[in-house]
């Protein structure tokens, strides 16, 4: 089935951007999914519903730039996961497979691509690593089915998603 997340949330007017993706995928040793590059190129980096905010390797805002968040991410994670091996049991991205970011809510949710050979996943982690939930689908359908209330995530809470969806650029 096609999910077509422009249905649930409008483009706001202004300019869009065709992104230098293969430069910077190039530089990262990563190949963003495409449903993703064409979020960002069709909405740029925001947030849906002041709540989940989507992070672009091309944000001047260190907080929204997911190279950035990267780094900080995977520091943060593995020196939980040296306390709490067993409770931490991926990796993040290391130029094959692993977690990327690619989310983040304002309670500190963070939002991942899992790579994992040929499939995709997407894991939420709760804030401060405390639990995690994977789907395995794509952004874009993760979006669509979040917003049209078929799937949920039980980290966000119940009155994230609106009577009428809404993303905000930055």
């Amino acid at each position: 089935m096609d999910y077509n997340i422009n249905g649930l949330l409008p483009i706001q007017r202004g300019e869009n951007k065709k992104n230098a993706w293969e430069e910077v995928e190039k530089r990262i040793g990563l190949i963003f999914p495409k449903d993703y590059k064409l979020f960002i190129d069709s909405y740029g980096e925001g947030g849906i519903n002041e709540f989940l905010w989507i992070l672009s390797p091309f944000s001047e805002n260190e907080n929204l730039n997911s190279i950035e968040k990267f780094k900080s991410m995977q520091e943060a994670y593995i020196s939980m996961q040296r306390e709490f091996p067993e409770q931490l049991l991926l990796n993040f991205y290391n130029g094959k497979s692993g977690l990327f970011p690619w989310g983040i809510t304002d309670n500190g949710d963070e939002l991942f691509w899992n790579f994992k050979g040929d499939m995709l996943e997407i894991v939420v982690y709760e804030s401060r690593y405390a639990r995690n939930i994977s789907y395995i689908m794509g952004m874009e359908e993760f979006l669509c089915k979040l917003l049209k209330r078929e799937i949920e995530c039980p980290f966000f809470p119940d009155d994230f998603i609106l009577e009428s969806n809404y993303y905000e650029k930055i």
